[in-house]
């Protein structure tokens, strides 16, 4: 029996595909034995895709061909894209949502609307989308899907959303890279903060809020110019509005509580979601603009420890339970966090993790406080230089 215990059923539709023959009965066996059976599925499917012609999409009426894919989640995935024919040179991020459900059809058109609002140099602007219903995949395919992932029967749909490429990726991708607080340098630290409240003052003046600032869904693009549209040489810009909803919502009964919670749950992710997200009241006002402060402090926190938030490194004092540590408000910057970014820098990150929303500054007077943050760190540099 191979070390993860599968039977020899699982292997059934790697063994269809190349016969019953005593050699690759052998092969399938030999693979087996070192291979768990996800990952075999996994090889053969990408290898099964790697020999069908490039796929093509349609959206809005321009066609795109499928380069490869830059990552999954749930129900949708993200590949990267040229149009055709290809006349600038130019990729291009295509999300394709699958749509089981009248839910997700509607949580899909309130993306694409909210995004068609959104016109920032720091947010992820939407170039096309629309949804369609889901061709029959062809008679003949050599992706060997799990039936977990089997769609059902009739009606489903997907959705298609064309963005701009961003090769270097996401904060995290780069923090996650590097050594512990070396990611970014304090400048570069607070020019990301200080570009992405400049986002959230948009995404905040049409009375929305994002509800999921996460390193993650932060992208980065090296620029040439260490100006003031891009201190530290990035630009930083927004994107995934797939949780953002009315900014302001009024709770009048647990019910309500709970449904606030709950719906947080599913869309904000949990090392960065408020406490009010995690334990709301029974009568209040949840305000998702300083939601979104406390969770854009934890994001900046954990750019400076290696992606983690502040309340990650908490759970060795709650027992494990991050909804424990994040309620306590309590946490530590690291020492090496500590030695490299400045007074103010962890102050004007400080002020965005107040335990009581009250406390917590919107997104203009956190950029306010960055920007103070930026020209002290900027100054002790220039003192040492002389020095």
């Amino acid at each position: 029996s191979p070390p993860w215990g599968a039977a020899r059923g699982d292997m059934e539709p790697l063994r269809r595909l190349l016969g019953d023959s005593a050699q690759a009965n052998g092969a399938v066996d030999d693979l087996q034995s070192i291979c768990s059976p996800s990952r075999l599925m996994k090889m053969v499917g990408d290898w099964g895709r790697s020999m069908l012609p490039p796929e093509e999409v349609t959206v809005e009426g321009r066609r795109f061909q499928v380069q490869q894919q830059l990552g999954e989640g749930g129900f949708s995935y993200v590949f990267l894209a040229r149009e055709v024919p290809d006349s600038r040179g130019v990729d291009v991020a295509l999300k394709r949502m699958l749509i089981h459900e009248r839910e997700q059809e509607d949580d899909a058109l309130r993306e694409m609307e909210t995004m068609r609002r959104l016109d920032h140099p720091n947010l992820l602007p939407l170039i096309l989308g629309e949804i369609e219903e889901e061709p029959h995949p062809p008679t003949t395919s050599y992706v060997i899907a799990s039936p977990a992932r089997t769609r059902p029967q009739g009606g489903a749909k997907r959705c298609h959303m064309v963005f701009p490429a961003y090769p270097e990726g996401t904060a995290l991708d780069r923090c996650v890279t590097r050594p512990v607080a070396e990611a970014f340098t304090p400048t570069q630290l607070l020019g990301i903060g200080i570009q992405l409240c400049r986002g959230l003052e948009r995404v905040h003046a049409l009375g929305i809020a994002h509800y999921d600032v996460k390193p993650g869904n932060v992208l980065l693009e090296s620029v040439m110019d260490d100006a003031a549209e891009h201190p530290g040489g990035f630009r930083a810009v927004l994107m995934d509005f797939g949780s953002a909803r009315t900014a302001t919502r009024a709770v009048a009964s647990r019910q309500e509580a709970l449904q606030v919670q709950e719906l947080a749950e599913r869309e904000s992710t949990a090392p960065f979601r408020a406490p009010e997200l995690w334990d709301c009241p029974s009568d209040t006002i949840v305000d998702g603009a300083t939601c979104d402060a406390w969770s854009l402090g934890c994001s900046l926190f954990s750019l400076t420890a290696g992606g983690r938030s502040p309340f990650e490194s908490s759970t060795g004092e709650t027992g494990g339970s991050l909804a424990l540590a994040v309620l306590s408000g309590k946490y530590r910057w690291g020492e090496s966090a500590e030695r490299t970014y400045g007074t103010e820098t962890r102050a004007a990150i400080d002020a965005m993790l107040s335990r009581e929303a009250s406390g917590r500054p919107d997104a203009v007077a956190a950029r306010v406080a960055l920007e103070r943050a930026l020209s002290a760190e900027r100054g002790a540099t220039s003192t040492v230089a002389r020095d």
